[in-house]
């Protein structure tokens, strides 16, 4: 499945690029926004509001980008109304996942020194608990837009069904936070437009897309165990809607 999930990320990606530059300049726009003017004031509480537009904006824009690659992942289009849609749609969405990294930020930023400068077996070890909480914080995050935007379901919902689906596969979640990275790396090269943080957030609605099908076949299959899943057979439909691709299928699609 994995390769699968590489597969048409990069295939989505490559047919998307103009969709990815577009969000990643966006997003730009609001880094510019949230670092340049409250740098301009040198009143420390600017610079805490200034922080909090960033993780809210942040939000409402991953929130955007999830709800509007949901459908490029289903092997749609996605045009500027579409974008506008998943912009009203995912509003609230938005709020809620730029206040829990509002939040994860916090702690990390004052949590985690506190209980290391306390020093010793007690502040290592709290220090180290705080740690791994907030990883898997953050690898659980990465699948609660998506689900948000592919199921529809609520708020707590998602974020049960997010970590669920981060404990079912820890090595595949830090693999697509890993990923995540590398298209941040990569993206400076090309300005941070492609593939950039909009490349990472398709990525994310891919995987969760994919995974959520394992899920489905095991509240659909009695007495079906997490090591059986018959992923040749679950992917087969959307494997046939990709095909595969030779160089010159990138280069010149027309030509197919």
């Amino acid at each position: 499945m994995f390769r699968f999930f590489l597969k048409k990320s990069f295939y989505d990606g490559w047919d998307s690029m103009l969709i990815l530059a577009a969000f990643n300049a966006g997003l730009l726009a609001i880094a510019a926004i949230g670092i340049l003017i409250p740098a301009r004031f040198d009143a420390p509480v600017m610079k805490i509001l200034g922080l909090i537009f960033l993780c809210l904006a942040f939000g409402v824009w991953s929130s955007t980008a999830a709800f509007s690659f949901g459908r490029i992942a289903d092997f749609k289009s996605c045009t500027f109304a579409d974008v506008l849609e998943a912009l009203r749609n995912g509003l609230v969405s938005g709020l809620q996942f730029g206040a829990m990294i509002t939040l994860t930020i916090a702690t990390a930023t004052v949590s985690l020194p506190f209980y290391a400068s306390i020093g010793g077996t007690m502040g290592l070890f709290f220090a180290g608990l705080l740690f791994w909480i907030l990883a898997t914080m953050i690898l659980t995050l990465q699948y609660f837009l998506p689900i948000r935007a592919i199921t529809g379901a609520r708020f707590m919902e998602s974020i049960r069904l997010a970590f669920f689906m981060m404990m079912d596969a820890p090595l595949f979640a830090l693999a697509l936070a890993l990923d995540g990275i590398v298209c941040l790396l990569l993206s400076a090269m090309v300005a941070f437009l492609l593939p950039g943080s909009a490349g990472a957030m398709l990525a994310a609605t891919e995987a969760t897309r994919l995974r959520l099908y394992k899920f489905e076949w095991l509240r659909q299959t009695a007495g079906a165990t997490r090591q059986a899943v018959p992923w040749k057979a679950l992917l087969a439909d959307d494997s046939e809607k990709l095909g595969d691709r030779r160089l010159k299928d990138f280069m010149f699609p027309w030509k197919k």
